[in-house]
């Protein structure tokens, strides 16, 4: 479990460009779960997965995970550290390894394991986001941009870790390599059971594979609730400058046109359900 407690966190504090970047946050996340994180730029979501991360210590407040308070004196933020994954945007241009296997047991290596654990992590990492064996022992930089993201989403998955923050994690993709990864991430979620927080602009992603949703609006916490229940919201979500999905939108229309549709509708399996239920009447 993740739970924050009036957390804030400010910038240069003190100096003439101080700027609160997140502010009064309270929220507790599940074990388990597959969270949406969204809101507009500058909304303060990479400073809230930052401090969850423990990258980041806030201004004020507390962030507390599996019991444990993080920056506490009793705390040990190594050991912590290790139990959370983050995958930045990009996360393909901090390869850096002769071979992709080096490139995955980077971060197993620094958790003082033994050469046959670090080998099983790499390969059990490498099945999970999908690499064949035989491209283990080539270079990480003669893969494409999506096999390169898979590589490195592998590497923190190979140190185990309880939580998985994912930050626009098909950001530059082609469709294509877009799905695969996505693919990737829910069946990983649901193969692992990890508590996953997936960050995006893209409605659809989100739409597609979370079951909760957290919306930050200017620093602040807008909403957190299930994903179905969310985007029912989806005047309050253009309101804050925020899209939704596609489908969501067309099926607003067709119900202010007058089709019995229900609200919160985002994906287009519930859509097509809900008009073949309408066509057979």
């Amino acid at each position: 479990m993740i739970k924050l407690t009036d957390v804030s966190y400010t910038y240069m504090t003190g100096g003439p460009f101080e700027k609160t970047a997140v502010s009064d946050i309270n929220l507790t996340l599940n074990s388990g779960d597959f969270i949406g994180l969204m809101g507009h730029t500058g909304s303060g979501k990479s400073t809230l997965i930052q401090m969850i991360a423990g990258i980041i210590k806030p201004t004020s407040g507390t962030i507390e995970i599996d019991g444990q308070i993080l920056h506490s004196k009793e705390c040990n933020m190594r050991k912590m550290r290790f139990k959370t994954g983050l995958v930045m945007q990009y996360p393909e241009y901090q390869l850096f390894e002769e071979t992709v296997f080096k490139d995955i047991a980077f971060g197993p290596s620094n958790m003082q394991l033994s050469e046959d654990d670090i080998k099983r992590r790499v390969h059990f990492a490498a099945d999970m986001v999908g690499l064949s064996p035989d491209i283990l022992a080539k270079s990480p930089f003669e893969l494409s941009g999506g096999q390169k993201r898979r590589v490195a989403i592998a590497g923190v998955l190979a140190m185990e870790p309880q939580l998985l923050i994912l930050d626009e994690p098909t950001a530059g993709l082609d469709p294509a390599g877009r799905d695969e990864i996505l693919c990737r991430i829910k069946d990983m979620h649901r193969r692992l059971g990890i508590t996953v927080i997936l960050v995006s602009h893209s409605m659809e992603d989100i739409a597609n594979i979370t079951n909760k949703i957290v919306v930050m609006n200017r620093g602040r916490l807008a909403m957190y609730d299930k994903t179905s229940e969310v985007f029912k919201k989806s005047e309050m979500l253009k309101e804050m400058g925020l899209a939704v999905p596609q489908i969501t939108e067309i099926c607003d229309k067709l119900r202010k046109a007058g089709l019995p549709l229900p609200e919160g509708i985002y994906t287009v399996e519930r859509a097509k359900a809900e008009l073949e239920k309408i066509l057979k009447r």
